[in-house]
């Protein structure tokens, strides 16, 4: 697994005000903590946290606070309601030898058999949580396909076991599903049909209103 640089700063003064002020300098306030240590809170460029959010895949980080790097990983982003940008990150300090949580991406390989009868592929968990030491974490595990049929499914724990890492969370919670095209249109129809109630009652809603308006006229 590769590890990112990424340079920081370290925030004397805090609150709301503040934070306001660095994002409107393209900077991300945050916080790195952990082991029993007090955490410090910092800053970073906006544009540095692309290639460690926007990926598919897991990467350690280097967080160099004025100088003094700090082996990290990336525990939380929040990002701006209306703009979608980043307004906050939190970081969990690591060291080598011993073991943490960490939720890593799942990549599925082959084509599905089922696919070629008319199946649909539902990938459904897209991260698995592993306990894992920091040095063996993998960018991404790997996950067949190639032997679903319609109708069946990968689960957690179908997944064979790693040397490397352990895989924690429900083990039999699915990870990706080949179901027949009638059982995915009727998902769909579903789904419109839920978003279209809202709109159906507000319409009537407003009609209602309209015709009472009239009588008191």
């Amino acid at each position: 697994m590769s590890e990112i640089i990424l340079n920081a700063e370290k925030r004397t003064k805090l609150g709301g005000s503040t934070a306001l002020q660095l994002r409107a300098k393209g900077r991300v306030p945050g916080v790195v903590y952990g082991h029993g240590e007090p955490s410090i809170p910092f800053h970073v460029k906006e544009l540095d946290l692309r290639p460690l959010i926007y990926t598919n895949e897991t990467h350690t980080v280097s967080l160099n606070l004025d100088g003094t790097p700090t082996r990290c990983l990336l525990r939380a982003v929040q990002f701006h309601p209306v703009t979608d940008r980043v307004s906050h990150i939190d970081m969990i300090l690591i060291h080598a030898g011993e073991k943490i949580k960490v939720d890593v991406p799942v990549k599925l390989v082959g084509t599905a058999a089922g696919i070629k009868d008319g199946g649909i592929l539902n990938f459904v968990l897209h991260k698995l949580s592993i306990e894992v030491l920091p040095d063996s974490i993998p960018e991404h595990i790997d996950v067949d396909v190639t032997d679903l049929k319609i109708g069946h499914a990968k689960h957690v724990g179908d997944l064979p076991s790693h040397p490397g890492y352990t895989i924690a969370g429900n083990q039999n919670a699915v990870i990706a599903a080949v179901v027949p095209p009638k059982a995915a249109e009727e998902v769909v129809a579903t789904t419109e049909a839920v978003v279209a109630e809202p709109e159906q009652i507000k319409a009537k809603g407003k009609k209602e209103e309209e015709e009472g308006a009239a009588e008191k006229k």
